[in-house]
């Protein structure tokens, strides 16, 4: 009868001692004839053994076996000076030719989020990817109001301070910078058709998870993004992070539930997606890196 639990399988095992070397938290020890997990339950998943081992003993029934697939040799990974390249060739694109984005792309898109290194390797992270018109469409008007609503309180809030002649936050002072941009999307979208929230993007990914289960949402969410961006670019397609929308998905339930999101689960990232109808022809400049060299 098949083991259901994660263990080492004792006719593979050589006890060559390779998966006991990299196990992070120490559970594997050589046995008499084979390598052994100890509380396996405490396990999280991180596949080391089972890609180090040259006999392919380790068990890990939770995870798919066809995906421990040979990993690419040096000659097949990019240079650092071209990968550099295609860093700096990914820009915030706001211009979207009126195309769709083909399921299999997404789908790519995804699995680079899949991908992302999690905290402890918990893989709280959950994705919704709003892909129809319509859906795109009741995802920005809900927004739109949300975050209009959002502004009429942080105007009154400063409003109160400076009435009470009490000092305005520089937290407060930021959020009535973004609420005026709140208010001027709006009123562009209602007066003139113009989306200057999700710029007619087809496709829009947010990601989202419980901020009771992982120590640093924002960071898991953060790199799976910033995967899943580079992946859109490898396919030709551009994107823009929405901060405007993580803003809104905070102050509504009704936004949650059009988005798949639990009442209590954060959206700490989120980007549009769709094919640029605008060609850049030279990479990103910035700043300096401010470094601290130790």
């Amino acid at each position: 009868m098949p083991q259901e639990t994660i263990h080492i399988d004792s006719d593979l095992c050589t006890l060559c001692g390779a998966c006991i070397e990299v196990c992070v938290l120490g559970l594997i020890e050589a046995g008499d004839e084979a390598a052994r997990i100890n509380q396996p339950e405490f396990c999280m998943l991180c596949g080391h053994c089972k890609s180090v081992c040259p006999a392919d003993a380790p068990v890990l029934p939770r995870l798919k076996a066809d995906e421990f697939v040979p990993a690419p040799s040096p000659d097949h990974k990019p240079d650092p000076d071209g990968l550099l390249a295609f860093f700096r060739s990914r820009r915030s694109i706001r211009f979207y030719r009126n195309n769709a984005v083909e399921q299999e792309k997404l789908d790519r898109i995804i699995e680079a989020g899949r991908y992302a290194p999690t905290g402890g390797n918990r893989q709280f992270l959950r994705f919704s990817v709003v892909r129809t018109p319509d859906r795109v469409a009741e995802i920005r008007d809900l927004t739109l109001e949300t975050l209009y609503r959002q502004g009429e309180r942080v105007f009154r809030a400063v409003e109160k301070r400076r009435a009470e002649n009490q000092p305005v936050s520089p937290a407060l002072e930021l959020t009535q910078i973004y609420a005026l941009r709140w208010h001027q999307i709006y009123r562009m979208f209602k007066s003139e058709g113009r989306d200057m929230l999700f710029y007619d993007a087809p496709a829009i990914v947010v990601t989202h998870i419980n901020p009771g289960a992982s120590t640093h949402p924002g960071v898991e969410a953060g790199l799976a993004a910033m995967q899943m961006v580079l992946m859109a670019e490898a396919s030709g397609l551009g994107t823009c992070f929405t901060g405007f929308l993580d803003f809104a998905v905070k102050e509504s339930l009704e936004l949650k539930a059009a988005l798949g999101i639990k009442p209590h689960y954060d959206a700490p990232t989120s980007f549009v997606v769709g094919y640029p109808d605008r060609v850049f022809d030279r990479l990103v400049a910035r700043n300096p890196a401010r470094v601290n060299w130790l």
